[in-house]
């Protein structure tokens, strides 16, 4: 299989449902994933979310944000950041990687170049979702940033 060039236009833009939040990311995201748990289930009303993890330092957000924090399954504190105005999810913050953001997918300008490179939290997806051959997937999640960059890294090279 040959290697993906999933090469995004920087800076990728995005912006909340009613525009009171606009953000730029200056640099390429690390990976792309869907996540099947549970809680993502609930928090977006479908079978999945879909998020593109970041450089913290590389997003810029203008606009009131307002944040609320839960604990995962895994035990660690994850902090979403919405629009005040619209409620609209931006991104999140994990207290385990605080560096790295994980910004919601379908909130970017242009969408098209979006495809997950891993699956995680595949013990809980919906019995109808059918994941691509390729994909690379985790029953819960890989349990260091090494290995979500690996797969990340396996995926894009086509092994």
């Amino acid at each position: 299989m040959a290697a993906r060039d999933i090469m995004m236009p920087i800076p990728l833009t995005g912006r909340c449902q009613c525009g009171q939040v606009r953000y730029s990311v200056a640099a390429q995201p690390l990976f792309t994933y869907a996540c099947h748990c549970s809680d993502c289930q609930k928090r977006t009303g479908s079978a999945f979310s879909m998020g593109l993890v970041v450089l913290t330092d590389s997003l810029q957000a203008q606009g009131e944000l307002t944040s609320w924090s839960r604990t995962s399954e895994k035990g660690n504190t994850n902090t979403r950041y919405s629009c005040a105005g619209c409620g609209n999810i931006i991104y999140g913050a994990g207290d385990s990687n605080p560096e790295l953001a994980k910004l919601q997918a379908g909130t970017l300008d242009d969408t098209q170049a979006l495809e997950p490179e891993l699956h995680i939290w595949t013990c809980k997806k919906q019995g109808w979702v059918s994941l691509p051959p390729r994909a690379r997937t985790f029953d819960t999640e890989p349990e260091s940033a090494a290995q979500w960059l690996q797969a990340a890294a396996d995926f894009r090279a086509g092994s």
